[in-house]
């Protein structure tokens, strides 16, 4: 019998075929998004390149983004929609499960062995809560009750949570992303294209990059509306993981990941980070005693749904 995982982005799809009969140098697919009108055109393409196109998927685990208790699920950042019944019928699916893409993020995030860690806040983590946020093609954030929690992530939507400038230059950039948006989520400057919004207020008609690649291509040749950029960037999820501190106390630690945060690692540095991470005024010392970590591989979500699948979870019965 074959198995499907999948971690399901904005831009990519990551797919993972499991179980016998499966060609060892297929297992894990990576599919851009905009080749494909459905997630169900993905999933036949992936099965087909396995040499098991048309064949029956026994259990398929959907990591998808945005709320999934609603039929269809409507995804965020893609325009795609599910819906359970026309999935199990089309793949012959006999257990389905689909959970937000950060339930998967956060079990992929805290698995990871220590030498995959950048830290950016060397405390050990304790007993008590963890929580993963990411940017991506959006922000996600997910979080576990504790580390060794038997059962999924809790979702939440807190990328869109407000986002509150702490400088004068954000401040400009939310009043430039509030003309245009109206409402300002951390989600608006934590992600791909906020990068790249934030890289346009900075550059102004001067600017040469039109995605978050080329913006890290030219900090590193010194350029400095993009470095500017990128540190903007890097101060905002400072001061956004500060509040995760704040309101979870999550002593079993913060993990960043997400395909933008692994892109962007060289640019966390530690001390700068926890500047802006243990602003708190006179929670700061608290805040201080939270362990942060970033995830430096761009697949945590794959991993999290191949652990969903392997354990069984049935979140969506």
């Amino acid at each position: 019998m074959m198995s499907l995982a999948a971690d399901i982005g904005g831009t990519f799809s990551r797919l993972a075929w499991l179980g016998d009969g499966v060609d060892r140098d297929a297992l894990e697919q990576v599919f851009r998004n905009a080749d494909f009108d459905s997630l169900e055109a993905v999933i036949e393409q992936g099965a087909a390149a396995c040499g098991h196109a048309g064949e029956p998927i026994d259990q398929m685990v959907l990591a998808v983004p945005g709320p999934v208790h609603s039929d269809p699920v409507v995804l965020t950042n893609i325009n795609w929609r599910l819906q359970r019944d026309a999935l199990r019928s089309r793949f012959q699916v006999s257990r389905l499960t689909i959970v937000n893409d950060f339930q998967a993020a956060a079990l992929g995030a805290v698995s990871e062995p220590y030498e995959r860690l950048k830290v950016l806040n060397a405390v050990t983590p304790d007993e008590g809560p963890v929580v993963v946020a990411g940017a991506g093609t959006g922000l996600g954030m997910a979080w576990l009750p504790e580390r060794n929690f038997d059962g999924l992530p809790r979702a939440t939507e807190g990328g869109h949570l407000d986002f509150a400038p702490n400088d004068t230059g954000q401040l400009a950039l939310y009043r430039e992303l509030a003309a245009r948006h109206g409402h300002v989520s951390y989600e608006r400057i934590l992600s791909g294209s906020g990068l790249v919004d934030t890289y346009r207020f900075v550059a102004g008609s001067g600017g040469q990059a039109a995605g978050p690649a080329e913006i890290v291509a030219l900090a590193e040749q010194a350029d400095r509306h993009a470095r500017e950029a990128i540190q903007t960037f890097v101060a905002v999820f400072a001061a956004y993981a500060g509040n995760l501190a704040l309101a979870f106390n999550p002593s079993g630690g913060i993990y960043l990941c997400g395909g933008v945060t692994a892109h962007l690692a060289d640019w966390f540095e530690p001390a700068a980070f926890m500047a802006g991470f243990a602003a708190k005024g006179r929670m700061a010392e608290l805040v201080r005693r939270i362990p942060v970590f970033l995830v430096t591989r761009h697949d945590t979500g794959l991993t999290g749904a191949k652990s969903i699948a392997k354990k069984d979870y049935r979140a969506d019965k």
